[in-house]
């Protein structure tokens, strides 16, 4: 499943909108489309984890491309140690003798001592589990060891006991095992490479006595010795095994130009022969280096570079901010073919203190700006510009956030609430389009600024829904107007499909609590009605009086979705049911039509439970009556009451439900259940509508 869905979110031309709108129509309820959105999330985290892993596996990698590159920017320097030594070696051959191998001590250990140090990192194995891949390295030896204690470095608390052995190339910390059995004490945790880590002297203060900190990219180690002795044997322990190892890497890298060198003099040069002459001209590279000392000086010096600073100064001080942009993009690009010098290093000081204030004074002018969104275009643009598209874009969602504040204050509650919910989505999401159209205008070249906007966009809504709930789901506000005032913010909430922002799902969530309290709110009214009105039934037929409060009444009727109620009528005045039975049908049909205003996938269940209620309600007074003495007359036409309920209203709802939800509910099934329990209950056969 996860492979499928890797592939297909992967294929070149991926379209996320179609995508999404076909995983909608497939799903069958919410329920499906959060689970895809989990397997969707779980792929997101597999392969940010992956590309976690690349980066720390390329880490060294880094290091080290880091150190060729400072040793490419010294290549002058280089050339001129190069030639320098090429005399001493060659010195060196006249001297010495053809039959002298002899070896200093430094030159060549003893075959003892390589034994004791072989001897000393073996014993590893027998301490530490999973650790066989660190004695494997040819080389490498114990220098120090020690127990120590690792803290927590925001909250100094104490996270667990390790032991630590240092290598005289790298730092291996090894966890304590608390149920230990047989001569291993400890388990592997991590191995870090001395090139890689730097080490920090903690200051005592509190908790945090004779501890230093251990920084590795991306981590950051405390550890505590037992004693000062002890922390100072790490700090020098560690300090010298770098040392030593830098040394090492230098002599290897020097040894190696040496090499390099003399095979090129071999190759060119007759070792015996007289190189005086030759010999006059090795000073040439530090001419060389003073000729591009002097050049990038004199490149400095230049009219206009050399006035620029004061030409910043002026432009920021008249507030032209494209004129001060446009110096230092002209600037820059001068500079880049300057070689580096101290007169350059101390120029571009300047002028990056005045890109700090170019930059300060912006920030400052979108702080206090009013207006439309049009009106923070300049600032924005010119803090793109100088490459501060970051803080361009908190800025100046900051600036619209006041802006909506201000426009939402200003409203006035007047009239009605569907009025002043009305004037308060029109302000909010009219602001939101601008806001989102001179977005993409201003970062339109800044694809990573959008999340921000999404996420500023919802919290602004949270702030929206806030102001909104407190006006509409009070306890006086009718669930026809709750419904009315929900629609109206959909169909503003969906024209922010027009800058391709759809925040519906975001609306419906934060709405959903109180929508289903107002659901809740208006079946107990009418399950109240029912059970009020049911006391003064008499089942008796409805009579209007006139004929035409009869066809008002059967027009009405229609209206809701009722097409046959007029086969209900008769004696032009008279309906076939109780006046009741008559307002009960029109509250639940009117109950149902504000409900499915207000549907969610998430209040499905909950809109077929409150209908369902209403319905068993009604049933139940009919069950009451049949079971009662009085009514036993009655019992023919309670029925026909029943079945106008139970068959005719019921399947009004059903279809009324489906064609607006796309589904059938399965759950009012069972009311035919109930409408059968009332047959078996009556004492004369039931005549049928």
């Amino acid at each position: 499943m996860a492979e499928g869905l890797k592939r297909t979110l992967g294929k070149p031309g991926f379209d996320p909108e179609d995508y999404a709108r076909e995983i909608a129509q497939k799903s069958d309820g919410d329920r499906d489309l959060l689970e895809h959105r989990q397997r969707v999330q779980n792929l997101q985290d597999d392969t940010s984890l992956a590309l976690k892993k690349n980066v720390y596996q390329n880490y060294m990698q880094f290091i080290e491309t880091a150190k060729e590159i400072s040793y490419v920017e010294s290549e002058m320097y280089q050339l001129s140690h190069i030639l320098t030594d090429q005399k001493t070696i060659m010195n060196s051959m006249m001297q010495m003798s053809i039959t002298d191998k002899e070896e200093t001590p430094k030159e060549k250990e003893t075959p003892k001592e390589k034994e004791d140090k072989k001897k000393n990192l073996s014993t590893l194995l027998e301490k530490v589990e999973g650790c066989s891949h660190v004695t494997e390295v040819p080389g490498r030896y114990l220098v120090h060891s020690g127990a120590l204690v690792e803290l927590d470095p925001d909250s100094n608390t104490q996270i667990q006991r390790v032991h630590t052995f240092l290598m005289n190339d790298s730092l291996m910390v090894a966890s304590w095992i608390a149920s230990r059995r047989g001569p291993v004490h400890y388990k592997f945790q991590a191995l870090y490479e001395l090139d890689s880590l730097a080490v920090v002297n903690i200051r005592d203060a509190g908790p945090m006595k004779n501890s230093f900190k251990v920084l590795v990219f991306p981590d950051c180690r405390v550890f505590q010795a037992e004693s000062p002795k002890a922390k100072r044997e790490w700090l020098d322990s560690l300090d010298q095994a770098k040392k030593s190892k830098a040394a090492a890497d230098s002599q290897k890298k020097e040894a190696q130009v040496k090499e390099d060198a003399a095979g090129d003099s071999f190759d060119r040069n007759n070792p015996f022969a007289d190189n005086d002459e030759e010999d006059q001209d090795l000073p040439l590279p530090p001419h060389i280096k003073r000729w591009i000392a002097q050049s990038a000086e004199e490149m400095v010096r230049v009219d206009w570079i050399q006035e620029l600073p004061e030409d910043l100064d002026v432009c920021i001080a008249q507030r032209d901010f494209e004129g001060a942009v446009d110096l230092i993009d002209k600037c820059n690009e001068y500079l880049e073919e300057v070689p580096q010098s101290p007169a350059l290093k101390e120029y571009r000081a300047r002028v990056d203190q005045r890109i700090k204030h170019l930059t300060e004074v912006l920030q400052h002018e979108l702080q206090g700006l009013q207006g439309g969104p049009k009106a923070a275009r300049r600032a924005v643009l010119q803090l793109i510009k100088l490459g501060k598209s970051t803080q361009a874009c908190d800025l100046f969602l900051r600036n619209r956030t006041m802006a909506i504040k201000r426009s939402l204050r200003q409203l006035k509650m007047e009239g009605s609430t569907t009025l002043y919910v009305n004037k308060l989505c029109y302000v909010f999401f009219t602001t939101m389009l601008e806001v989102g159209r001179e977005f993409q205008k201003d970062f339109s070249s800044n694809n990573g600024c959008c999340s921000a906007f999404v996420v500023w966009a919802k919290l602004e809504l949270e702030t929206f829904v806030g102001m909104f709930a407190r006006q509409v789901f009070s306890s006086k506000t009718s669930l026809s107007m709750v419904a009315e005032c929900v629609e109206m913010a959909q169909q503003y909430c969906d024209k922010l499909c027009e800058i391709g922002l759809d925040l519906t799902f975001a609306l419906h969530s934060l709405l959903v609590k109180d929508v289903r309290r107002a659901m809740h709110d208006g079946r107990d009214q009418i399950v109240e009605a029912i059970r009020h009105r049911s006391m003064e039934e008499k089942w008796r037929a409805y009579n209007l009086l006139t004929p035409q409060a009869c066809r008002e009444v059967v027009k009405e009727m229609e209206d809701l979705g009722l097409s046959n109620f007029k086969s209900l009528m008769y004696d032009d005045c008279w309906i076939k049911l109780t006046p009741n039975m008559v307002t009960y049908t029109k509250q639940l049909l009117q109950f149902l039509d504000q409900c499915l205003k207000l549907y969610q996938p998430e209040l499905h269940m909950v809109l077929v439970e409150n209908v369902m209620m209403i319905v068993r309600c009604v049933g139940k007074q009919m069950e009451t009556a049949l079971t009662a003495k009085e009514y036993t007359k009655s019992h023919p036409f309670i029925l026909k009451n029943a079945s106008f309920v139970f068959e005719m209203v019921v399947q009004r709802v059903e279809r009324r439900f489906q064609e607006h939800v796309g589904k059938p509910a399965k759950q009012f099934q069972e009311l035919r259940t109930d409408y059968a329990k009332l047959r078996s209950l009556a004492r004369t056969p039931t005549t049928e509508l």
